[in-house]
């Protein structure tokens, strides 16, 4: 995994609050990914964007089993 990629494990340890942040932080960051592609036509890194999609996926699963 790369240094963007965040563990299930570590995502359990945080709190809803912390876990919200981070959720409105990676989609953010998300959003950005996706105007520098539209604007560039390409990435630096392209698969940067799919790892920022992982990472929304995880944390919304972890608020989904917290509920």
């Amino acid at each position: 995994m790369s240094k963007l990629s965040l563990k299930a494990s570590d995502l359990r340890k945080m709190k809803r609050e912390e876990l919200l942040k981070l959720l409105e932080d990676q989609r953010l960051q998300l959003l950005k990914l996706s105007s520098e592609k539209a604007a560039k036509g390409t990435l630096d890194k392209p698969g940067t964007m799919r790892v920022v999609r992982k990472n929304i996926a995880r944390i919304l699963t972890l608020l989904g089993e917290q509920k």
